[in-house]
């Protein structure tokens, strides 16, 4: 059966036709794309009419770099992302406290203490009282250092002489010595203890991030998670219950394991599939990890921490080589895109090919870096979302002077380097039309005397809603079938309850995704 569609405006992302009328769907594929007078001319007996004005649709979108299964994880854990003040953080975790049976393990996300007033870094002591019989652990928003009680650090064992792992810090008190209830990168001496969710638990968040997910016009996702999340959402789509399109990142060290369960970048599915690795070479800004060049300006000690050595990035960067992977890096430091690109280069003096390699974040960057970025190739995953609660603190952290290459998309893009947007959820919400009014609000910050430096980065809606379409479909090489509304493509398609290039910029969040379509299935669809 044929559907066709007739909203007021389509955003094609096809440069050849950059805007259309109406369109014709054909079991899971677009066969035509125009005006409202040919798409009629085109319709027959069999053909569905689907009026929608006021509607606009685009390619259908994706969140270039998100962890999708554990921001399923969240809704069914202590979610402080958002909360303004350690008070507010303590309360809702004294709730979960309360609805735990003594000894069970109290796990939450999302403290940002740049967001409350004292600005200051909360300790075990905040916890203690709240949990004396309760393992307590809250992840920080950006993932790189959790905030821990006594029990939790007795339990893994920390005391005043366990030692630093490479990589990472445990944060202590100057004079006793005594772990203060943060640790930074090597989260996993605390985590491990905590007991595995049951493969029930895996699939019930994964379903909850795909319904909350389909409902803001995501069709796609690509995934930086492991082969425990791989393993859920293969069985969801055995069971055809996975409507959304998955492109999974794996970690380096599922390597071996993807090896033996004979998981190879040929064996694309129609909605799960991979043929990437997932690296690091630093931390983040908010726990003062990020790597740099230079110290920070509120740490004069301070460089950040290499998750991983030059030597050691570029061994993991040859093994995914070997075995026809690309690579995507975590990079926010400068010096960490610096050591990032340097370690690409040398992996592929001896392994040459067609790699289609991605940095994600590049929250600061050297000028110098963009020739080799360029040359490379290489793919800017960003996240336009972290600009209105980072921006204060990279001028904190950074300084102005540095901050002029600081979520600079519009200085990378006129490099030539292509852009990828996402969210990063659950660092943050997984809506796009977050990101892109945070992108679109940078020009009017240009008075602000304390971020002079970050409204001449902006980037259009056009090509912000490129950034979460086409550039996601090519690194996730299914640029044939993904990325623009144009005959002979998957019909994956978002539909907005308002056009929103006549929405003001302060009133995007209030718009609803009236319609999400995957391969010409209607798997979301707005109460009216």
């Amino acid at each position: 059966m044929k559907l066709a569609i007739f909203p007021d405006r389509i955003f094609t992302g096809n440069d050849h036709q950059p805007l259309a009328e109406a369109l014709i769907i054909e079991n899971d594929r677009i066969v035509a794309v125009g005006s409202a007078a040919d798409i009629k001319a085109q319709s027959d007996k069999q053909t569905r009419n689907l009026s929608l004005p006021g509607r606009l649709i685009t390619p259908g979108l994706v969140d270039g770099h998100c962890h999708f299964v554990n921001q399923g994880v969240l809704l069914q854990r202590v979610d402080l992302r958002g909360v303004t003040s350690l008070e507010g953080c303590r309360q809702k975790i004294h709730r979960a406290v309360q609805l735990a049976a003594p000894g069970e393990w109290v796990v939450g996300r999302g403290w940002d203490h740049h967001r409350w007033t004292d600005g200051k870094e909360p300790t075990r002591l905040d916890l203690d009282d709240l949990a004396p019989n309760n393992p307590v652990v809250m992840t920080r928003v950006c993932g790189h250092s959790i905030w821990v009680n006594s029990m939790a650090l007795s339990i893994a064992g920390i005391t005043c002489s366990f030692p630093d792992h490479p990589g990472g810090k445990i944060e202590r008190d100057p004079i006793t010595q005594t772990p203060t209830g943060i640790i930074r990168e090597s989260i996993s001496v605390v985590t491990r203890y905590i007991p595995l969710l049951t493969p029930e638990n895996y699939r019930s968040a994964a379903l909850a991030a795909q319904k909350e997910a389909l409902s803001y016009g995501i069709t796609s996702v690509h995934s930086c998670e492991g082969l425990r999340e791989w393993t859920v959402l293969s069985e969801l789509e055995k069971e055809n219950q996975l409507k959304i399109r998955v492109y999974h990142l794996l970690h380096p060290e599922d390597l071996e394991a993807a090896d033996v369960s004979h998981l190879h970048p040929e064996n694309k599915r129609d909605h799960l599939w991979f043929d990437r690795i997932k690296l690091y070479a630093d931390g983040s800004l908010g726990s003062g990890t990020a790597l740099l060049h230079e110290p920070y300006e509120d740490d004069p000690e301070n460089f950040g921490l290499p998750f991983l050595t030059l030597e050691q990035l570029q061994e993991d960067i040859e093994r995914a080589y070997s075995r026809n992977f690309d690579v995507a890096i975590h990079a926010i430091g400068d010096k960490a895109v610096t050591h990032s690109l340097w370690a690409i280069k040398n992996a592929r003096n001896k392994y040459p090919g067609n790699h289609r390699d991605r940095i994600e974040h590049i929250q600061l960057f050297r000028t110098e870096d963009l020739k080799l970025f360029k040359c490379l190739n290489i793919t800017a995953s960003v996240q336009p979302i972290f600009l209105p609660s980072d921006r204060e603190m990279a001028t904190q952290k950074w300084g102005h002077h540095r901050c002029k290459n600081a979520y600079a998309w519009k200085t990378l893009q006129r490099a030539g380097i292509l852009l990828q947007l996402g969210s990063d959820s659950p660092v943050e919400p997984i809506n796009p039309l977050l990101g892109i009014k945070a992108e679109l609000e940078r020009t009017k910050l240009s008075g602000q005397k304390d971020t002079p430096w970050i409204h001449h980065e902006g980037l259009t809606l056009s090509e912000c809603i490129v950034g979460f379409t086409r550039q996601a479909a090519w690194t996730s090489r299914r640029e044939s079938d993904l990325g623009i509304i144009a005959p002979g493509k998957l019909a994956d398609l978002t539909v907005f309850d308002q056009d929103l290039f006549q929405v003001p910029v302060e009133k995007l969040s209030s718009v609803k995704v009236d319609m999400t379509i995957i391969g010409g299935e209607i798997v979301y669809q707005k109460d009216h």
